[in-house]
C-alpha cells in the first residue's frame, strides 16, 4: 500500500470542527477570529496524540467530508514525523504510511475534543492549554 496524496475529515469530524469553530468564538466574547479549519484539524491531531487514541479506523464516522491535500495540511512534514515518534512502537506502519495514521487520528481528535466540551471537560481553549 502506499501512503495517502489526499486525507479526509468524516462528516461527523467536520461537523466537529466546525462546533469548535462556534465555541472557540463564543469563548473569546469580541467576535475574534477563531483559528481556521487547517488549525483546528491541528488541533484535533494533536488532541488525539495527547489522548494516545489507537490508530483504528473503527469510530472515526462516515466518508463525505472535507479532503485535504497532505502537502497544503502538513507543509513541513511535523504531523508525518509526529506520528513516527509516538506510534512507531504500536504499529510500523507508520514509518511507511504515516498519513494514514495523521487521518485517524486527526477525525477521532476533533470527535474527542467535541465529545469532552460536551461533557463538560473543558469550556474555553485556556482550559485546554492549562489542562494536565
Amino acid at each position: 500500500m502506499s501512503d495517502l496524496k489526499n486525507i479526509a475529515l468524516t462528516v461527523e469530524a467536520a461537523q466537529s470542527a466546525e462546533e469548535i469553530q462556534e465555541w472557540i468564538g463564543t469563548s473569546r466574547g469580541r467576535g475574534g477570529s477563531a483559528p481556521d479549519k487547517m488549525d483546528r484539524i491541528r488541533l484535533g491531531f494533536a488532541y488525539a496524540i495527547v489522548h494516545d487514541v489507537s490508530l483504528s479506523r473503527e469510530g472515526i464516522g462516515r466518508r463525505g467530508g472535507s479532503n485535504y491535500d497532505v502537502g497544503g495540511l502538513d507543509p513541513d512534514g511535523l504531523m508525518a514525523e509526529t506520528v513516527k515518534i509516538y506510534y512507531r512502537d504500536k504499529d510500523q506502519s507508520v514509518l511507511e504510511e504515516p498519513y494514514r495514521a495523521v487521518e485517524v487520528l486527526m477525525n477521532k481528535g476533533l470527535l474527542l475534543l467535541s465529545e469532552h466540551r460536551a461533557q463538560g471537560g473543558f469550556t474555553s481553549m485556556g482550559d485546554l492549554l492549562s489542562a494536565e
